[in-house]
């Protein structure tokens, strides 16, 4: 199996755009969580402590970045009219896709024609929800401004990219599951270099409503994954693209190489547990004795992506394992 490079990545998070304020964040240990300002919605209308109160949320904070929805369309070759009907997602996806094209050393005018991927997760529509609400203001570039298909079609289109193109939803792994489809895509000529990744936003109070109710959202906004103080887990946005091509043409190349993918695997846990929400052990166990399959690979892991959601007296669940040989 073929080792797939990382050449180039963009990102942004709460606490700033880039891998240098993502990586201080971690450093220091911060806690982005802050009050949810009333732009994005009314929380005085919304939070009620009592989580048993129909239609309230029990929690008023989430991690969110600065500037949000500040976007320079006109760069991007968009008018002012399509922009305001854009879900801020497809924004940062665009965004994003730039800054790891130029990481990574590609103009767009060296990347324009390439048999280049575009592999997006992403689970919320929070826009769409939130622009279908007030039907007046509905115009001809809804459908493209909110439809999930077009958070990926729209990278393709604007950098004039043909290799595939599409947005998966597989819940919390999505990000995780596009990385492996995107890999699978290049180890069968799919395509040459794929981008790939995952964005999600907050705009709308509901799901809050329903994780509230479901107790999965810790009141403070805070999750604690891995205690026994775990009371739910904070939500979160953000984004993060990662371009991907071929180890051997990378070092061809002289690229710069932020990491190797060695090997990607996903599964789903069936019926072997109830409710449909709950992780299973053995499907966990199952996936991680396949992909770590020899001595080797126990001996070379440096990181593990694990779904630790601090939801009370629960498994915490690992829904796609990545390996990473080493970086360069």
């Amino acid at each position: 199996m073929d080792d797939i490079a990382v050449v180039g990545i963009g990102c942004n998070f709460p606490g700033g755009e880039g891998l240098d304020n993502l990586w201080k964040v971690l450093v220091e240990g911060r806690n982005c969580a802050v009050e949810i300002p009333d732009e994005r919605f009314d929380c005085s209308q919304w939070y009620d402590p009592d989580e048993n109160k129909p239609g309230k949320t029990r929690t008023k904070r989430a991690a969110l970045m600065n500037g949000f929805n500040e976007f320079d369309n006109k760069f991007f070759g968009i008018t002012d009219a399509e922009a305001d009907q854009m879900d801020p997602q497809h924004k940062l996806l665009l965004q994003c896709s730039y800054r790891a094209l130029e990481d990574a050393g590609i103009p767009m005018e060296k990347a324009s024609g390439t048999r280049t991927g575009v592999y997006i997760g992403l689970m919320n529509r929070d826009y769409e929800i939130r622009l279908s609400s007030s039907s007046n203001t509905i115009t001809h570039y809804f459908s493209t401004g909110t439809a999930m298909s077009v958070a990926a079609n729209r990278i393709s289109y604007t950098f004039n990219l043909t290799g595939p193109s599409f947005a998966l939803d597989s819940a919390c792994s999505s990000s995780l599951v596009a990385l492996h489809s995107a890999c699978q895509g290049i180890r069968q000529g799919d395509c040459d270099m794929a981008l790939c990744g995952g964005v999600s936003c907050i705009v709308e109070p509901n799901i809050f409503v329903a994780l509230s109710k479901a107790k999965m959202i810790s009141p403070d906004g805070t999750s604690k994954p891995f205690s026994n103080k775990a009371d739910g887990y904070g939500r979160g946005e953000g984004c993060g693209i990662v371009l991907l091509k071929p180890l051997k043409r990378a070092l061809t190349d002289c690229d710069h190489i932020w990491g190797i993918i060695s090997k990607t695997a996903v599964n789903q846990d069936g019926r072997t547990v109830t409710p449909i929400t709950k992780p299973s052990m053995a499907q966990q166990e199952e996936l991680l004795s396949r992909i770590y399959s020899t001595e080797s690979d126990l001996t070379s892991v440096q990181y593990i992506e694990a779904h630790g959601t601090g939801t009370p007296c629960s498994t915490q669940r690992m829904d796609l394992a990545l390996m990473l040989k080493h970086s360069m």
